[in-house]
């Protein structure tokens, strides 16, 4: 989840609504399997874990987890479904910008998924925040990032995704998520309707996101000191198209230390 200002506190309710997360681990697992073998991974953080599913998955696997996000109502919905679950999983509260305060080196592997690092909602703020994730890293261990293609948002054109509708016993909740692109900031708004005994209520969530390009992410991500950096559109995985691609993942190696 994000870093950033949004009310994502407010929002904890509905996010394993909104996402059909058994459909999109099944989807994901594969390419992370993959990414941690490549390096030998034994402990891994995703430091914006949400509600912790991808977490709670890694330590399935018989890895270290161990999950952060900004949104304390997620970390204890998170702890509480690892404890459901008899999962060893760990889940802090921490902001991505500082995780050296929180954690103790070394970690294989760090991710930041679901176009949380964007929500900086700055280049400095992100490049902070990449910083902070090469601080937790091992020499040669292994960053991944995703965010979405905003080069496929046109300037100054309000995008609305087409509706998400679920029904959560006699709840049906709709979920609009509306897109506006000016300049380098994207503003990122979650509406969701929801009807219960026939009446109507309404949550806005608003988000401002940096609209990182290709070519900056890997700026950034080479300044903090990563090489072997590798672009994907999506995780089954595909090559990344600018101009076609809905998702950009960024897989980069911890630059070794000269020997």
């Amino acid at each position: 989840m994000a870093e950033a200002d949004a009310d994502f506190d407010a929002f904890q309710p509905y996010y394993d609504v909104m996402v059909n997360w058994e459909s999109r681990i099944g989807h994901e697992a594969p390419f992370f399997q993959r990414a941690f073998s490549s390096v030998s991974a034994k402990r891994v953080l995703d430091c914006a874990c949400g509600t912790g599913h991808h977490v709670r998955l890694f330590a399935r696997w018989g890895l270290e987890a161990v999950g952060s996000d900004v949104a304390a109502s997620m970390v204890e919905q998170a702890r509480a479904d690892a404890r459901e679950e008899g999962s060893p999983a760990r889940f802090e509260v921490a902001d991505f910008r500082n995780l050296p305060g929180r954690f103790t080196p070394a970690f294989d592997a760090v991710i930041c998924t679901g176009n949380s690092l964007p929500l900086a909602g700055s280049a400095d703020g992100m490049r902070q925040a990449i910083a902070s994730m090469g601080d937790v890293l091992r020499a040669d261990g292994l960053l991944v990032l995703h965010t979405l293609n905003f080069a496929r948002i046109p300037q100054g054109v309000t995008v609305i995704e087409d509706p998400r509708a679920r029904h959560v016993d006699d709840r049906e909740i709709l979920f609009v998520k509306i897109f506006r692109k000016t300049r380098r900031l994207c503003d990122i708004t979650i509406l969701v309707l929801e009807k219960q005994a026939g009446e109507w209520s309404k949550l806005e969530t608003a988000a401002r996101a940096w609209a990182v390009g290709h070519e900056e992410l890997q700026a950034m991500v080479t300044q903090a000191g990563f090489d072997r950096i590798r672009f994907y559109g999506g995780y089954e995985p595909k090559p990344f198209d600018a101009d076609t691609s809905r998702d950009l993942i960024l897989v980069a190696r911890k630059r070794k230390a000269a020997s």
